[in-house]
């Protein structure tokens, strides 16, 4: 069974602002992409979507 931990979490400021701002570099490279139908900047949007993603695994500071 999945018990979710009540514990609470500090959340680092600026690692939330990172992770915002590569989510939209990486829905705009990717949008772009399509628009203008460039697979390399599509693929360039994903590794940015990907890299926001990889934020999350961290360890958080302090």
């Amino acid at each position: 069974m999945f018990r979710p931990t009540r514990e609470r979490r500090e959340v680092d400021a600026g690692l939330v602002a990172w992770k915002v701002r590569l989510f939209a570099v990486g829905a705009a490279l990717a949008l772009a992409g399509m628009g203008f139908e460039l697979r390399w900047l599509v693929w360039a949007g994903i590794a940015a979507l990907l890299a926001g993603l990889t934020l999350r695994f961290l360890p958080r500071r302090g």
